[in-house]
């Protein structure tokens, strides 16, 4: 039995040891709940880290916000239209509508667009104060996820990092966040994969902005066993929407759970999510009886 934890961004500042060791407590934690123990040995469980090269492929890339917009208006326009859906998208989830964003900053709502910077700009503050994400923490967030799915090179050395830890191997796979994009993609491509179930937690892949850039058809990936299941917080503004019929319509259909309430101050941080009773025991079940 094995288990493969795959992390989402703004990790690459981290020590990968501690943050392994982070996941595991709170896995931990979420058991005690309902008086459970880690049903593996600590040396089975992978932790893929691509934090710090994800963090040098930013560097070397699209450094800012501002360098997307003026980048994208230069050489890809196509790109910088996923950065304003994807903005537009968390936004509808904390139910801001773009009348209500074009009022707070006093900017024309027929001047809206991807390479309009006052506009996008506009979209930014103004979640910074709905929501619980920080101006700064979504910058971030979305430039990671679309350089991640719109540069060929960075999806590569990405995954290739994460491959090396579920190959040739059962296992069980949970990925947070961008980590459940990651994982997505490499399970979706790799057939000869053996992955017990694939677990999702806080995950993005119900927006329609990012779906646009995965391989067509969306499908159940052939190489998962025993399902696919999807937990997230209704408050999570970007994880929001389920994994169903009507957001990410594959068969066999996803095991969709809203039930979770993460503590975290945005609602979608990992210790919000792997603490939860029902979340770690899907895990502990999925160890005991799909992987052996």
């Amino acid at each position: 039995m094995n288990l493969v934890f795959v992390h989402g961004r703004a990790q690459g500042l981290k020590d990968p040891i501690e943050l392994k060791k982070e996941w595991i407590n709170t896995l931990k934690i979420g058991l005690e709940k309902s008086g459970l123990t880690l049903p593996i040995s600590e040396e089975n469980i992978s932790f893929p880290f691509y934090g710090e090269k994800l963090d040098d492929l930013v560097r070397d890339g699209l450094r800012t916000v501002e360098g997307i917009i003026t980048k994208g208006a230069e050489i890809n326009s196509r790109d910088v239209r996923f950065f304003q859906d994807f903005l537009l998208e968390i936004s509808e989830n904390a139910d801001i509508s773009t009348e209500e964003i074009s009022e707070a900053n006093d900017v024309v709502i027929t001047e809206k667009g991807p390479l309009n910077w006052p506009w996008v700009q506009a979209i930014l503050r103004t979640l910074d104060q709905r929501t619980r994400w920080s101006e700064a923490s979504i910058k971030r967030f979305t430039r990671d996820v679309v350089l991640y799915l719109t540069a060929a090179n960075v999806k590569d050395i990405v995954n290739n990092e994460v491959m090396k830890s579920i190959k040739n191997k059962p296992c069980v796979v949970v990925g947070h966040s961008l980590g459940s994009i990651i994982c997505y993609n490499i399970l979706r491509d790799n057939s000869d994969l053996n992955i017990c179930k694939f677990i999702t937690i806080g995950s993005p892949l119900g927006l329609k902005s990012v779906k646009n850039y995965l391989r067509t058809p969306i499908k159940m990936p052939d190489c998962i066993k025993h399902g696919w299941y999807n937990a997230y917080d209704e408050r999570d503004v970007v994880a929001l929407n389920p994994l169903d019929r009507t957001y990410f319509n594959i068969s066999p259909s996803i095991e969709n759970d809203n039930h979770v309430r993460n503590s975290t101050s945005n609602r979608h941080g990992i210790r919000g999510y792997l603490n939860d009773k029902v979340i770690a025991k899907t895990i502990y079940n999925a160890l005991r009886n799909d992987c052996t």
